[in-house]
């Protein structure tokens, strides 16, 4: 396996809580990680050490076999769950503003927008905007000059079914071109066509991690991500309780 992203027992602490306990990853490029666990697993806090937000309170995070530096991280392209713009201002003043901070041109979002099927709308104001619109203006903006990596927070939510079928066609052609996805959602049926890998976090600790193929032959080979995501709660939840 050629390691592209590999994240070495990672840990989190914030005073008497734990967000994260000795997690372990690796990825090759251009795979899709489905990050999937229930609110306050720990999925967002793994995202911030990966994109420097946070510093880990112990444990390594490595890209291309050297421990990751800002300068990687800003070839890095990420939306979050809340995506935060100015909402008297126009979706294309947003995009542009966004993406020169990042050095990018207005060609280059102009290019985005169109892709991600909001250039008809540039014009209109983003306290006009849907959530699902909102996510998508903010996957244009991460998705100027082609990063090595996407983190995508929640990016189905608000989306009808047109919308949720030309966001993972645009996945999928960044997936192809070379770029590697780290997606975290509570939309399982939507990430499933896309994910290469899943990794499912509970209480802060890898509950399971590997193929959607190695995941069925564990748990039923007929069975939804959903519902192999669900037995592995359950079961997790029946171990506790024996333990205590």
């Amino acid at each position: 396996m050629n390691t592209y992203l590999q994240i070495n027992h990672l840990t989190k602490r914030y005073s008497t809580t734990t967000a994260l306990k000795g997690v372990d990853l690796c990825l090759e490029r251009n795979q899709v990680l489905a990050l999937l666990g229930p609110n306050g697993a720990g999925k967002s806090t793994l995202f911030g050490c990966l994109l420097g937000f946070t510093m880990p309170t112990s444990g390594e995070i490595f890209l291309n076999g050297r421990p990751v530096k800002d300068a990687e991280r800003a070839r890095f392209g990420y939306v979050a769950e809340r995506v935060a713009f100015y909402p008297h201002r126009s979706v294309e003043e947003n995009a542009v503003f966004f993406a020169e901070l990042k050095g990018f041109s207005v060609a280059e979002t102009e290019r985005q927008l169109k892709r991600i099927g909001l250039a008809s709308l540039r014009k209109l104001r983003v306290r006009q905007l849907s959530k699902g619109m909102l996510q998508r203006l903010g996957l244009a903006i991460a998705l100027c000059g082609q990063p090595d990596l996407l983190v995508l927070d929640e990016p189905f939510n608000g989306l009808d079914p047109a919308l949720l079928h030309t966001l993972q066609e645009v996945l999928r052609e960044e997936q192809a071109r070379g770029c590697t996805l780290l997606i975290s959602t509570h939309t399982m049926s939507a990430v499933e066509p896309l994910a290469t890998y899943v990794a499912i976090l509970l209480h802060g600790e890898l509950a399971a991690f590997g193929t959607l193929p190695d995941l069925r032959s564990k748990h039923g080979a007929d069975k939804s991500l959903e519902s192999i995501y669900h037995g592995i709660a359950v079961q997790r939840q029946m171990v506790e309780e024996v333990l205590v």
